[in-house]
């Protein structure tokens, strides 16, 4: 059964476009109700046309109504399906930026699990099942219990004697559909026998094959592979085939005497032959709302799962932040006194009782190590990571005590292969916390990394977006991009991270922009390239 608790979460996502889903809720009710009057309808309509007892008039009426039944629910159905997809739409889109919010705001270190980018992939990936899963429960819950309530009526003010058994004979037929469409399932989700890997086995072990003339013997094998597969396909569809056979053999009894009895109580005069066609074709529509209805309790719960890894994901603590302490004027000193710092990840290697001084304006670099331990200590400096013990001080204050926005604020963190945004030259170079930056302080910037050097030569300059399809960027020309963006910062920190691509140091302009950058600003460059380590005051080998 669906928890109590979804169905709060679906409810807490689509109340906010409560018009819509009123809209989507009127359209299933008028479904439901067109659906539910269409046997009282059909029953004159074949009286009309077997007897002459009834006028041209009753006949005509009959057959409008019927015709405007049909109209009205289509355009119901038009309605509630655009309701539906607009309303998933929008939630689809709540959730993922909500789920990329989240992801956002937790620390670096979670979660420690080496599958959690798959989980995160799959989230995003899957909200689709989560937000059709909405437009599934809105219409099983409001389209196909109101049809099923409405038919119910309709069939006991045409015949109450038959409705009960009409209503059994749906629910029979409904739980047959269901049992030989959950078999099907079950049969198609049989592993294969793997072939393909005893194939390749036998290609990567070729020389030894050859050489214990065992050839005939791995060809027998292969065979017996291959026919096991096919006995095993056939049973497959055996089954398969039975089920539906016994199922549709099953139906077909059940209808006949269904038929027969309605029959005698036409023979008897008890009913009239649109009685009983109105009544049977309410049995008929009956049973798929029915299967839709017995099939909630069991099909929903693998789409839901996605629902339920979402709130686990939304449940987990943002990265905190207990520092107190503001800086106003950084002069950029960095002091390790004996920190020692935990594995937190494969990414981020531990490090062992590290004492180091850097002062103000040095220029500091942290060559490759097979470790990867350069990347903990940068981490440890922007405190995406803590130590385990031992203090990190920055200009004599414990960085843990300084607030955490503050601390940023006073480095630039800057990698080659940073994604620019879909905007403008100024815009991506105003990024975060500068996105207010006067557009002069903005030019100031653009010319010292050689920025406007290209941009002039574009239609709109600064203005140029990134995504214009008319304009190619160079990757050395984003590159000055990024740096422009640093130096708008104006940090007292800059880490240059070169740990997963490099700059175009061989472009004087890339080089010019980086050497203006790190001019009389603590720097930390995590690389190994020659052109780099020229520009250092000292190389720290971390061990």
């Amino acid at each position: 059964m669906i928890e109590i608790q979804m169905l709060r979460r679906l409810m807490i996502w689509v109340v906010p476009y409560w018009t819509m889903l009123a809209f989507a809720i009127i359209s299933l009710i008028t479904i439901a109700v067109t659906t539910s009057l269409l046997p009282l309808f059909i029953k004159p309509l074949l009286d009309n046309i077997l007897t002459s007892q009834h006028g041209l008039e009753e006949f005509q009426f009959a057959l409008l109504a019927i015709l405007g039944l049909l109209i009205t629910r289509s355009l119901a159905s038009f309605s509630c399906s655009y309701a539906t997809s607009w309303i998933s739409g929008k939630v689809g889109i709540d959730l993922r930026r909500t789920l990329f919010d989240k992801l956002l705001a937790l620390p670096l270190s979670y979660p420690k699990e080496t599958n959690s980018d798959k989980l995160n992939i799959n989230l995003f990936s899957e909200i689709e099942h989560a937000t059709d899963s909405i437009a599934q429960i809105l219409i099983i819950f409001v389209k196909e219990i109101l049809t099923i309530t409405g038919l119910l009526i309709v069939m006991i003010l045409l015949n109450w004697e038959f409705s009960f058994m009409g209503f059994l004979i749906a629910v029979v037929i409904g739980l047959i559909m269901q049992f030989v469409s959950q078999a099907s399932n079950s049969h198609q989700k049989v592993p294969s026998l793997l072939i393909t890997p005893t194939f390749l086995t036998s290609c990567k072990h070729i020389k030894s094959i050859k050489l214990d003339g065992s050839q005939s013997q791995e060809s027998q094998h292969f065979c017996n592979s291959i026919d096991h597969q096919r006995n095993l396909a056939l049973k497959q569809v055996v089954a398969k085939t039975f089920s539906k056979t016994i199922a549709f053999i099953m139906i077909a009894t059940i209808l006949t005497v269904f038929f027969f009895l309605f029959k005698q109580q036409i023979s008897l005069g008890m009913m009239t032959v649109g009685d009983a066609s109105a009544l049977i074709t309410a049995v008929l529509m009956l049973v798929l709302p029915v299967r839709r209805v017995l099939n909630i309790q069991t099909s929903p719960q693998n789409k839901f799962q996605v629902i339920h890894n979402v709130d686990a994901l939304l449940a987990q603590q943002n990265e905190t932040d207990s520092g107190k302490v503001e800086i106003a004027n950084a002069r950029g000193q960095i002091r390790f006194e004996e920190v020692n710092a935990g594995n937190y990840s494969q990414t981020c290697p531990p490090l062992f009782n590290l004492t180091l001084t850097i002062q103000p304006g040095e220029i500091i670099a942290l060559p490759g190590s097979s470790q990867g331990q350069e990347r903990t200590l940068i981490d440890l400096i922007a405190r995406f990571i803590h130590p385990a013990s031992g203090r990190i001080l920055f200009n004599d204050i414990d960085i843990a005590t300084i607030k955490l926005a503050d601390l940023r604020a006073k480095i630039s963190w800057i990698t080659p292969d940073t994604r620019l945004l879909n905007d403008t030259i100024a815009a991506n170079i105003a990024y975060g916390t500068m996105r207010c930056a006067t557009e002069a302080n903005i030019m100031k910037v653009a010319r010292t990394c050689h920025v406007t050097t290209f941009a002039r030569e574009m239609p709109h300059g600064l203005q140029t977006r990134i995504d214009n399809q008319d304009i190619k960027f160079t990757e050395n020309q984003r590159q000055r991009i990024l740096i422009a963006r640093a130096l708008l910062k104006n940090p007292a920190i800059v880490i240059i991270d070169e740990t997963t691509s490099i700059f175009d140091t061989d472009c004087r302009l890339v080089n010019n922009a980086l050497d203006a950058l790190i001019q009389n600003r603590t720097t930390l460059i995590a690389s190994s390239q020659p052109n780099m380590l020229g520009k250092v005051h000292r190389i720290i080998k971390l061990t």
